[in-house]
């Protein structure tokens, strides 16, 4: 029952008014029984090969499902130390519990660079938690101590967005990087490019000047600029459609000062 609730035509309300009616302990017991029986079905594929390609290294989460809308990923307990870094999730999230237990998460308020401290809220089989995380980031581990309860999320990925990351001491922006694979793969390839000075690079940019990721778009953008300022001037109405607010800042900052 839980697999149909990753759909991208339901509102989130919908969604967290269904969790509270389920045994979510049940559902997460037979998604990951259906995750080892994927296993056993293929030969060439060890059970111990599936869970690390289901594994999320940054975020230490299990993804038991997923289709083409998102899906829903479990964080066992652990006693690890508290990580010097917060990240953001870019997209919705809903946070639910199991096993009977419940957990505490400290909320964030996003701004542009930096976090603003917020509540600690208690998740547990009747408050499930949705998360906007173009605007709040979420910390598993308030205490520093690790969580001792099993941590359930449904996920709907915001490909488009850039996951940032903040020092948790100063709560300042450290880095970023884009939360596409093929966003971070075009971006480095046109850097590459941009570093050894292909003197074909303005092609590759105006085929990757469409990209829906800002970061990808402005890159390329920069490098048509190079070869040829007024053929990329014909491209900044393509990237303000793009509706990013920090793109047309740097469009307006760089038409601005080559004017």
């Amino acid at each position: 029952m839980i697999k149909t609730l990753i759909r991208s035509d339901l509102h989130p309300e919908q969604i967290i008014n269904t969790l509270k009616t389920l045994d979510l302990t049940t559902e997460v017991k037979h998604l990951a029984a259906l995750l080892h029986q994927k296993t056993a079905d293929d030969p060439e594929l060890s059970r111990g090969a599936a869970i690390l390609s289901s594994t999320n290294i940054h975020t230490g989460t299990l993804t038991l499902y997923y289709n083409a809308s998102g899906n829903i990923s479990l964080k066992a307990p652990d006693n690890a130390p508290v990580s010097p870094q917060l990240y953001t999730v870019p997209g919705n999230s809903i946070l639910f519990a199991i096993n009977a237990q419940s957990y505490r998460v400290q909320l964030y308020e996003v701004a542009d660079d930096y976090l603003i401290l917020g509540p600690q809220v208690t998740v547990d089989a009747d408050n499930p938690l949705l998360i906007d995380g173009t605007k709040v980031l979420f910390d598993s581990n308030p205490t520093g101590n690790g969580h001792p309860a099993f941590i359930g999320s449904l996920n709907f990925p915001d490909k488009s967005a850039d996951i940032r990351v903040f020092e948790r001491r100063s709560l300042r922006k450290c880095a970023w990087f884009p939360h596409d694979k093929s966003a971070a793969h075009y971006l480095v390839s046109l850097e590459l490019l941009e570093a050894v000075q292909d003197p074909d690079s303005s092609k590759v940019a105006e085929e990757l000047i469409y990209h829906y990721h800002p970061a990808v778009a402005w890159k390329a953008f920069q490098l048509i600029y190079g070869a040829d300022p007024c053929n990329a001037r014909r491209y900044a109405p393509q990237l303000r459609k793009l509706q990013n607010t920090h793109l047309n800042r740097l469009l307006d900052q760089h038409l601005g000062e080559v004017a």
